[in-house]
């Protein structure tokens, strides 16, 4: 432990973290290039226009309008980022329509999301940056260089993809929303059909029942309900309800509920036994969390429990020891 301080005292870190922020920022440098001077990628707008009628393409192409649900604050803020958003929108088709679709996925559907969550990446790496440099010239020590240009190097490097860790993590607790709810909305429509309820009258109906329970299913169901009102194929506005939502078992029912409708089979029976496979899924999904807390348990047990237990059980014997061995 000496040695490791003794080292960060003469400063032998600072060589390193130079070379790991240059590499970065070489990286950064090449990226940018490549983007700029890449030209489209013809064979992706290709397959895009085949693929007009499905998938999540479909899906971006039909996000809302600027006038329609966004208030006009969201629409300034839009506005006065939507010139920083151009200097990081991605060029590549398949890379924005995949942005979009995790904006979607995680709640943010309005015209001006895409240019808000991008203009938010480019305005705050700067501003927490020159807010660092600041802060340490103000310091009785301040950092010298080129340590103080490497945190700030990092300190961009970080506020810029912190992010897109967020926006992944607010898409994995809405769809965790969702599975946790989608078995008693499943039973819900199972009894609704079988009342004699269409298949969309009961959608419709879940929906309304549900939205204390569990709000953002309950609006992904009523929008569904909503796209099958306006004329939206019932096949369709399953798929895009799989698509918008990214679960999986979402997409399981959606292909359950188009084969019951291709084939003419039972929908109600169907529902439920897909309901009794997805509490089944249920109870395994808890049964292998269950199994995995021994395994997870083994790192702090070592780490923690281990050389405390070891101290107590050996300490008055090493004791002992050593002072017989100082009266010899």
């Amino acid at each position: 432990m000496n040695w490791l301080v003794a080292w960060f005292q003469r400063g032998g870190f600072e060589l390193p973290l130079a070379a790991a922020t240059g590499m970065v920022c070489v990286t950064a440098l090449l990226a940018g290039v490549r983007s700029l001077v890449g030209g489209k990628d013809e064979i992706g707008e290709r397959l895009d226009r085949v693929r007009r009628d499905g998938g999540w393409q479909a899906l971006v192409r039909t996000m809302p309008r600027p006038e329609v649900g966004v208030s006009p604050a969201t629409r300034l803020l839009a506005g006065l980022l939507r010139p920083l958003a151009r200097l990081v929108r991605p060029s590549k088709t398949d890379e924005l329509s995949r942005l979009v679709l995790m904006l979607v996925r995680a709640g943010y559907r309005g015209s001006g999301a895409l240019e808000i969550f991008l203009g938010l990446k480019m305005l705050m790496a700067p501003l927490l940056t020159v807010a660092f440099l600041q802060l340490n010239a103000h310091l009785v020590r301040p950092l010298g260089f080129p340590l103080d240009v490497a945190v700030a190097v990092w300190i961009c490097v970080v506020t810029f993809f912190a992010p897109n860790l967020w926006l992944r993590s607010k898409i994995g607790q809405r769809q965790l929303a969702i599975e946790r709810a989608l078995p008693d909305a499943m039973d819900l429509l199972v009894t609704c059909v079988e009342a004699g309820l269409g298949l969309d009258m009961a959608i419709g109906r879940v929906s309304d029942e549900m939205v204390l329970v569990a709000p953002i299913l309950a609006e992904e169901l009523s929008q569904t309900s909503m796209e099958v009102s306006a004329g939206i194929t019932r096949p369709e506005s399953f798929r895009r309800l799989a698509e918008r939502t990214g679960v999986e078992d979402l997409r399981s029912l959606s292909a359950v509920l188009i084969q019951s409708d291709v084939f003419g089979t039972s929908i109600a029976r169907a529902l439920r036994v897909h309901s009794e496979g997805m509490r089944t899924k249920r109870m395994q999904r808890a049964e292998e969390k269950g199994a995995m807390v021994s395994v997870k348990m083994t790192i702090p047990l070592v780490l923690c429990i281990l050389p405390s237990l070891i101290a107590v059980v050996m300490g008055p014997a090493i004791v002992i020891m050593m002072e017989s061995f100082k009266g010899k």
